[in-house]
C-alpha cells in the first residue's frame, strides 16, 4: 500500500492507494510543524486519518510537507506517524521536493512554489542541490501572493491606482487606512491577510495596470531567485501553486525576458506525485 500526503500550511490532500490499485482521497488541516500543536496533529491522526488506514497493513508514506526542511522537524513528524501507523515505512519530506518530483520528475530543473509564498530550488532530477532560503513574507517571498497583494494594498492606500480600479477596490475591500493596517499588524495571519489581496489583481489581469503589477512580482522573484542558481538558463522552470497556476501567461512572458524556458505550471502537484511514485514502484 501507499500512502501519499500533500501538506500545506492550512490543509493536506491525501491519496491511499491499495494493492489492487485503488485510490482513495481524504483531506486534513495543515500540520506545518511550526505553526501547529504536536496534540492537534495527534487528534487529526485519530480523527481524520486512521480511519482511512487499514490495521496492520504494510506500507510505504511519502509525507511532503510545508515546514517540514529540516532533520529536527522531520523527525518530530514521523515520530509521531510511527505510533499510530508502526509497520509503514514512513518518509517525511520537505514541500520543495515533492514540488520537483511532481514537476520534473527524474529531470533536472529549476523549481518553484508560487503560492501565498514562495520558495525555490535547483533539482538534479534526484535531490535538491541548490535552495536559497525562502525568509517568509517580511523579507522576502518574492512573486507570491503576499508579495503581489502587498503592491497591490500599497498602491490603493498610497493613492497610486488610476481611479477606476481604485473604486473596484474600494468596492470589493470595504474599510478604512486604520482598518487595513489593523488588520495587517495585529492579525493573528498577516502573510495570508496580504495574500488575500492578490486575488484582485490576478483576476484582472487582463487590464495592463494589475498585469503589470503582477509582472513586477515575477521580476523580483526572476531576479532575486531564480538567476541566483548556477547556470539557470540551462535548466527550464517548473512552477507548483495557485498563483504561478493563474498567472501563468505573464509569469511566461516575464520568463521570457530573462531568456529562461519554462516546463510544467501545476495548482497542486498530489497526482504527479502519485504518478512518480507508482512509477518508482514499478520499477523495484
Amino acid at each position: 500500500m501507499l500512502l501519499i500526503a500533500d501538506s500545506g500550511s492550512t490543509k493536506i490532500d491525501w491519496c491511499l492507494i491499495d494493492n489492487n490499485g485503488k485510490k482513495t482521497y481524504f483531506h486534513t488541516i495543515g500540520m506545518n510543524p511550526y505553526n501547529v500543536s504536536k496534540g492537534t496533529i495527534i487528534q487529526e491522526i485519530e480523527t481524520h486519518i486512521l480511519p482511512y488506514i487499514p490495521q496492520n497493513e504494510k506500507m510505504q508514506m511519502f509525507f511532503y510537507g510545508s515546514g517540514c526542511s529540516t532533520q529536527q522537524k522531520k523527525i518530530f513528524m514521523k515520530d509521531i506517524f510511527l505510533q499510530y501507523i508502526p509497520k509503514a515505512d514512513i518518509h517525511i519530506e520537505d514541500d520543495l521536493l515533492g514540488a520537483a518530483r511532481s514537476t520534473c520528475g527524474r529531470e533536472a530543473g529549476v523549481v518553484a512554489i508560487l503560492g501565498t509564498g514562495s520558495n525555490s530550488c535547483l533539482y538534479d532530477g534526484k535531490k535538491i542541490v541548490e535552495n536559497l532560503p525562502s525568509l517568509g513574507y517580511v523579507l522576502c517571498d518574492e512573486g507570491a501572493g503576499t508579495n503581489i497583494g502587498k503592491i497591490v494594498l500599497r498602491n490603493y492606500l498610497r493613492g497610486q491606482m488610476p481611479n477606476h480600479i481604485h473604486q473596484q477596490f474600494a468596492k470589493e475591500y470595504k474599510g478604512e487606512e486604520a482598518d487595513f493596517l489593523t488588520n495587517l499588524y495585529q492579525g493573528e495571519k498577516p502573510n495570508f491577510y496580504l495574500a488575500s489581496f492578490a486575488k484582485f489583481a490576478i483576476s484582472r489581469q487582463e487590464n495592463d495596470y494589475c498585469r503589470n503589477i503582477i509582472a513586477e512580482a515575477f521580476h523580483n522573484f526572476f531576479l532575486m531567485q531564480v538567476t541566483q542558481y548556477s547556470n539557470y538558463k540551462k535548466y527550464p522552470i517548473n512552477v507548483v501553486g495557485s498563483v504561478g497556476y493563474y498567472a501563468q501567461e505573464v509569469l511566461k512572458q516575464v520568463a521570457k525576458q530573462y531568456d529562461i524556458k519554462v516546463g510544467k505550471i501545476i495548482q497542486a502537484p498530489l497526482e504527479e506525485l502519485i504518478n512518480y511514485h507508482l512509477q518508482t514502484s514499478s520499477k523495484r
